[in-house]
């Protein structure tokens, strides 16, 4: 016989955050591959689900307590627990995206656009790349292995994702950058641009080697013995993901992008476009207010 208790006892983290993976990947689809002159483009459709910001909301917040393992799982062993931890974390979430969605001078708005909106931007494509690692998607062309840590801080210099993955029994380095702007999405893609130019000329080399370090304890051995110096610069995948409101050309030829070291397929930009873009953030923002006590018990 069930415990009545038991019964309606509420789910655990890891079961909370499972589920808000699958909610995520059931609410949103991504396009198939679109070639511009100098990159390609997918389209994801369906983040405004409110299914897919209560899950990103949840999603983040397990990241920031420790959930997400180096090899894309959910994993509990480092899961922060307790009375003090859940303040800790409230305190963490409180500094990125603020105590409320009120922002009503100059500097709130400032921070609302490049602190907060710009962490939850990186945090987006974390999650997709997450969802990469369960099957198969358009972010990447093919099965995510291993994937660095969500930042724990909005201003934090450096490349936003570093992943690998699997193509045809191949290793690949994926690099990723992320962009969230209401009304400059062609201007924010050119600066990504620019770092993914940094990086062909070195000068992310030794953040990227010290990744494939970390990722290369992850991997099976056939796939940790292609990991060595020359991977991430011979075999690598630039991602800038752009999330926006108004609209701009993404099919457009940008002369930065087409420079790039590695084929057009390789040059992946994911868009994904609001119909309310403020209104997405603040609900995000809520979820992982939301979130906070259930993910930290």
């Amino acid at each position: 016989m069930v415990d009545s208790a038991s019964a309606l006892a509420a789910p655990g983290p890891m079961v909370l955050l499972e589920q808000a993976l699958a909610d995520l990947d059931a609410a949103i689809l991504f396009s198939a591959d679109a070639q511009a002159p100098s990159h390609t483009v997918v389209t994801v459709h369906g983040m405004e689900d409110p299914r897919a910001s209560g899950a990103l909301g949840r999603y983040l917040v397990g990241a920031l307590a420790g959930a997400v393992d180096i090899d894309a799982s959910l994993c509990e062993a480092l899961l922060a627990h307790g009375t003090d931890r859940r303040a800790e974390l409230a305190s963490t979430v409180e500094g990125i995206i603020g105590k409320t969605n009120v922002f009503d001078t100059p500097d709130a708005q400032l921070f609302r656009d490049t602190r907060r909106n710009a962490w939850i931007g990186e945090g987006i494509g974390h999650a997709l790349l997450m969802l990469a690692a369960r099957h198969e998607t358009s972010f990447i062309q093919g099965r995510l292995r291993t994937l660095s840590a969500v930042h724990p801080t909005p201003t934090r210099q450096g490349l936003d994702s570093v992943s690998t993955y699997v193509s045809q029994g191949v290793l690949a380095v994926g690099i990723g950058e992320s962009k969230a702007t209401c009304s400059y999405g062609s201007e924010q893609l050119t600066e990504a641009a620019k770092l993914f130019a940094q990086a062909d000329e070195g000068v992310y080399g030794p953040d990227l080697r010290a990744e494939l370090a970390a990722f290369r304890r992850f991997l099976p051995d056939e796939l940790a013995i292609q990991v060595s110096d020359s991977l991430w610069s011979q075999n690598r995948c630039y991602l800038p993901m752009l999330v926006h409101q108004d609209e701009f050309n993404v099919m457009a030829r940008r002369p930065t992008l087409a420079g790039l070291a590695p084929p057009i397929e390789r040059r992946r930009l994911i868009v994904l476009r609001l119909t309310a873009f403020h209104a997405f953030f603040d609900a995000v923002a809520d979820a992982m207010r939301a979130a906070v006590p259930e993910v930290v018990c």
